[in-house]
């Protein structure tokens, strides 16, 4: 934490009565800790140390300048929990599954489960939106957002059309 927290200081600071740049005061006390204190963990705080001058360099090279341990432990968290999620996959049935947030089917499915289904592509759509999130059909009168167009009449090709323009893809 000290070598984050003195990493961008020109100060001097002092350490045990020495007068040290600020962003040296880490190392100088590791060594004055281990020349005064026996006992004391040196890979401990040298590990401390590293850590922190590691942060530093993965903040520097990220390109947001955001906390870069976040994607580390988001990716970690992510390889932990694949068996769940393969599990998991194992035992929903395979007509049910697309990857998004709504599921493509022929299962009916009521206001009381969360979802309504557009009737122009059969996606499931959360019961809080008004209009399908993947063609944009209204929910309650079945009219597509484009002024015109007949939801009876679209063609699959129009409505990928209008997916990838949506959704960038």
């Amino acid at each position: 934490m000290k070598v984050i927290l003195y990493s961008e200081s020109d100060n001097y600071t002092y350490v045990q009565g020495l007068m040290v740049p600020a962003r040296y005061a880490a190392w100088a006390e590791l060594i004055l800790i281990q020349m005064f204190v026996p006992g004391v963990s040196f890979l401990g705080h040298l590990g401390g140390i590293l850590a922190g001058l590691l942060y530093l360099y993965l903040r520097k090279a990220s390109p947001s300048g955001g906390n870069p341990f976040i994607k580390i432990i988001r990716g970690f968290a992510s390889l932990l929990s694949w068996p769940l999620r393969f599990a998991n996959s194992m035992f929903q049935p395979s007509s049910s599954r697309v990857f998004g947030r709504g599921t493509i089917g022929r299962r009916e499915m009521g206001s009381a489960s969360g979802v309504w289904r557009c009737q122009a592509c059969t996606f499931d759509n959360s019961i809080w939106l008004s209009s399908c999130e993947m063609c944009g059909t209204d929910r309650y009168d079945n009219e597509m957002s484009s002024p015109g167009v007949d939801t009876d009449t679209i063609s699959l090709e129009e409505l990928r059309q209008r997916r990838v323009r949506r959704f960038g893809r």
